[in-house]
């Protein structure tokens, strides 16, 4: 007989004899094959360790599936459904609001926005309302030929971005030449990105990259070899600065206060608001900001790019602290609530990661708070738990051990043989 099929029957006919008796408040431990709990109406069941997750909040499959009340995952990033979006990249787009809908299948479009429906088949066909920053786009065979409309404008493009025309507004053939007007600015262009030419509340002129000018009511700069030299001054708020050559060296006085010698040192201070310094980047940065509207300080330390210190403090709101060794450990400290994780492969802070793919990444992981502290190695493997009345500790199936206040227990086997005995 094979070993493996050996070990599954082990299993089987263990979880059969394990204390079903009491399935409202009942543990069978197989990690990390198996682990189901249930307690006070609520239920927890994991199969081959994190790929496998159904519990009374959500359901998962790692990491092709997740599920809860609020929110569906498919293969995290690219699928994600909630009641207002809806997409599965790169073949389904959809968002639904109070005042206007949106949805992207494959090359077809569709949507609405207010009560005017739109729609297409790009890039063959297609009208857009109020998207892309105009109030109405259309295109036929586009880039052949496509019209937009913004305030009452029209734009004409054809072979787009080369030829556009706005009757006595626009006119351009990209690169070589265009100009923009309205009744309070005009900016011309020669050889796009190079020649710019600007009168109107700006004025530019520039001769990219050897020479810029631009000027306004409180301000002027001055670019020689732009981006690498400049010189600029503004009134309103009064700064100061001048970069020779940015980016390795800047200065900065006025309104805020700056220094950078680049990557050898880098501060900046803008009064109680903001204050940043830089020491042999990447190596160590330091910055600390605060909101004074809001209520909130944060500040942060970073070493290396992804270790990092980080704190958040409120007037009226949770607390919170994140610590990062990467990539070996990150703990999240919320109110009274602290989580941390070993190891910590990919530093991203973000929720559909923590569902989907960070279960799969750590070795271990534990949880404290008021009412429960909780460690899990190996998917539960060994677990320890301690709370305010009892404590206990389990390796799988093989062993577990329970003490409460004058009570201790001692199981072997997934507890099919165990002692309990009073203790003071």
């Amino acid at each position: 007989m094979q070993p493996g099929i050996s070990a599954c029957r082990l299993l089987l006919l263990l979880a059969m004899c394990a204390p079903w008796q009491n399935l409202s408040a009942a543990t069978v431990n197989f990690a990390p094959l198996l682990f189901y709990e249930s307690s006070a109406g609520e239920y927890e069941l994991s199969l081959a360790g994190p790929f496998l997750e159904f519990t009374s909040g959500f359901s998962a499959f790692r990491p092709l599936y997740y599920s809860d009340e609020n929110e569906t995952d498919l293969l995290y990033p690219l699928g994600r459904f909630t009641s207002e979006r809806r997409r599965f990249i790169p073949l389904f787009i959809r968002a639904d609001e109070e005042d206007r809908e949106h949805v992207n299948a494959l090359l077809f479009f569709s949507g609405r926005y207010e009560d005017e429906r739109y729609g297409g088949f790009f890039p063959l066909y297609g009208t857009f309302s109020h998207r892309f920053g105009y109030d109405r786009i259309r295109f036929v065979l586009w880039p052949l030929y496509s019209e937009t409309t913004n305030s009452g404008i029209d734009a004409y493009s054809v072979l787009w971005p080369v030829f556009r025309y706005s009757p006595g507004r626009e006119f351009q053939i990209f690169p070589l030449y265009g100009y923009e007007k309205t009744l309070n600015y005009r900016h011309d262009f020669a050889l796009w990105p190079f020649i710019h030419f600007r009168r109107g509340a700006q004025h530019i002129n520039a001769v990219l990259p050897f020479f810029y000018h631009s000027s306004g009511d409180t301000y002027w700069n001055i670019a020689v070899l732009w981006p690498l030299f400049t010189y600029s001054r503004d009134t309103s708020p009064e700064l100061t600065s001048a970069n020779f050559p940015w980016p390795l060296l800047r200065t900065a006085s006025g309104a805020y206060e700056e220094l950078k010698i680049f990557p050898f040192y880098w501060s900046r201070t803008q009064g109680d608001a903001y204050r940043m310094k830089i020491i042999l980047w990447p190596l160590y940065k330091h910055d600390v900001s605060f909101s004074p509207n809001a209520g909130v300080r944060e500040e942060r330390t970073t070493v290396l790019l992804f270790n990092r210190k980080s704190t958040r403090v409120s007037q009226g709101d949770a607390d919170s602290e994140q610590l990062t060794v990467w990539p070996l450990w990150h703990r999240h400290v919320h109110d009274d609530r602290t989580l941390w994780y070993f190891p910590w492969i990919i530093p991203i802070h973000d929720d559909g990661f923590r569902r989907n793919w960070l279960p799969l990444l750590t070795l271990a992981s534990g949880e404290t708070s008021p009412e429960l502290s909780e460690v899990s190695v190996l998917w539960r493997t060994f677990l320890y738990r301690n709370s305010d009345s009892c404590s206990s500790f389990s390796l799988s199936f093989l062993f577990s051990y329970e003490r409460c206040p004058g009570f201790r227990r001692v199981g072997f086997f997934s507890d099919l043989i165990r002692w309990g005995w009073t203790a003071p």
